[in-house]
């Protein structure tokens, strides 16, 4: 696959059809769309009404982050996905590395140095064959006031489907109980959600894992909560005893979110996004010094990183 050089990247255009000529003179679409095999305008996508995964949310997606026209850890997401692919009986279309080449390439096309890009894997209709698609556009992460004061989460209702229902590690397109969630807290007006385990322990946020600064301590869920083995999360622990902070991965009480001297979530769009209140009540003292040192240790890794892939695969 041949990724498009720094013009094609600066038009930020979609192809009409793979293989379809440039013309400098396309004006940049917002939104970059890969389906069947190639490139298309977002009103020539199309979906079969018969995929199983429009009808029964049968497959498996993956949400990955574009820096400069290269994705961060790409084969960490993926690999992810092809684990729930194989756990579901879907078939990849294509290998990783060819997967993580198209994402890469609609990263780029968007033009935006941060683009979102969703990989999605359906089953396809009965009888049919498996359904690879890849959009892309600019990211929309939390307004850098959030990243200054804080959100204020709160804990909903719905628990953590706990892994003896559903492997919790696996991104199934079945996200209803994230939705039913997520609407609690939108509803109670509050920027996150803390989802418990069924035994009432913590888990994650409602889109987002969940940390707790706690002395020289960084405490997460342990993936038996339920809670997803997210690349952010997994990039944190990497980076925490640099900092002085020693990761622990354990069963987290409810309680420690009292004790706690900093808590914060952590995903792909957010990357470490820290909180002010929990249920109304303040969070420590106030202070997001180890989170927005974590962030800044995330950000110099993806700058790192990205910068490294980018090399490999020629881009500027």
């Amino acid at each position: 696959m041949t990724r498009p050089g720094p013009r094609d990247r600066a038009a930020a255009t979609v192809l009409l059809a793979a293989g379809a000529p440039d013309c400098n003179a396309r004006r940049p679409l917002q939104t970059v769309i890969y389906i069947g095999g190639k490139f298309v305008p977002a009103e020539e996508a199309k979906v079969d009404l018969l995929d199983r995964g429009y009808l029964l949310g049968d497959g498996v997606f993956a949400t990955m982050r574009g820096y400069g026209g290269v994705c961060f850890r790409p084969h960490a997401h993926l690999s992810v996905l092809a684990r729930g692919a194989e756990m579901l009986g879907i078939e990849l279309p294509a290998a990783l590395e060819t997967i993580a080449e198209v994402a890469d390439e609609a990263a780029a096309r968007t033009g935006e140095e941060d683009a979102y890009v969703r990989v999605t894997l359906t089953r396809g209709p009965v009888g049919g064959t498996p359904t690879l698609s890849v959009v892309a556009r600019a990211m929309t992460p939390p307004p850098a006031a959030d990243y200054e004061r804080g959100v204020a989460a709160v804990t909903v209702k719905p628990r953590r489907v706990p892994p003896a229902c559903l492997d919790g590690t696996i991104k199934t397109t079945s996200y209803v109980a994230q939705v039913v969630a997520r609407r609690e807290v939108e509803l109670r007006g509050a920027g996150e959600g803390i989802q418990l385990a069924v035994d009432g322990s913590l888990a994650c946020g409602t889109m987002a894992n969940l940390f707790v600064v706690l002395g020289d301590r960084l405490l997460t869920p342990s993936l038996e909560s339920g809670c997803r083995a997210g690349v952010t999360r997994a990039a944190v622990l990497e980076l925490a005893p640099a900092l002085g902070l020693e990761p622990r991965e354990e069963r987290l009480s409810p309680s420690v979110l009292a004790e706690a001297d900093e808590v914060f979530f952590t995903s792909t769009r957010i990357e470490c996004l820290p909180v002010a209140t929990v249920d109304g009540r303040a969070v420590g003292k106030g202070s997001f010094d180890r989170t927005h040192a974590l962030r800044a240790a995330l950000e110099k890794l993806v700058r790192d990183e990205t910068a490294a892939r980018r090399a490999k695969v020629g881009g500027p």
